[in-house]
């Protein structure tokens, strides 16, 4: 068997996004390259995204905060490594834990980025998402997110031909076609539901 292609040059970011979220995520947005075990997610052609990779960027590496919701790839990196290395260090210092990185999910980015001086320059390793720009993408791929759900809903009610059904059977049959753990059936339901409740509500 081929060895998977590993991501090690490129633009990436890591984005920390909700847990239950990232199996769909995996399953719509991943492509054949892989960063950390991870398959790269491709959001350029999502609605709005274009806007927001041109937002004003920052090179992480300068900035104070060890995690913040978004890292570059060189951050992610020394991560990595210092975990190898002494784990408990990591974490007594710097805050970082495996878990706390298994919350992030790298996002393919563009060739040109925009600096905090309105300059476009190549998007390395070292550059990452503004907060204003991280949490932007946070917002679009919830949007996506929630919208896919909803499509998912109609075509099971529409398969389903008028039954009546609980929003966890539904919720149950989305996680096993985009490969969701189990473990966030019952998450997605109740956000799924509060959701709805708040439309009926509007």
């Amino acid at each position: 068997m081929a060895k998977k292609k590993e991501y090690r040059q490129g633009a990436v970011v890591w984005l920390q996004v909700t847990d239950y979220m990232h199996g769909w995520l995996d399953w719509e947005l991943g492509c054949e390259v892989q960063a950390h075990g991870q398959r790269v997610l491709s959001v350029q052609h999502l609605k709005g995204a274009r806007e927001v990779l041109r937002m004003e960027t920052v090179e992480d590496m300068m900035e104070k905060q060890p995690l913040g919701i978004a890292i570059s790839a060189t951050r992610r990196n020394c991560f990595d490594a210092g975990l190898k290395i002494s784990p408990e260090t990591m974490r007594d210092v710097y805050g970082v834990t495996k878990e706390a990185l298994a919350l992030y999910v790298p996002i393919e980015c563009p060739k040109l980025c925009l600096t905090r001086n309105g300059v476009l320059r190549p998007w390395t390793l070292d550059v990452c998402f503004s907060k204003e720009q991280a949490r932007a993408m946070q917002r679009l791929l919830r949007t996506e997110f929630w919208a896919a759900v909803e499509r998912f809903d109609r075509e099971f009610a529409e398969e389903e031909e008028g039954r009546k059904y609980a929003a966890r059977e539904m919720i149950e049959e989305f996680c096993t076609e985009t490969r969701t753990p189990d473990l966030y059936v019952e998450a997605i339901r109740r956000e799924w539901q509060r959701r709805r409740q708040r439309k009926v509500e509007s």
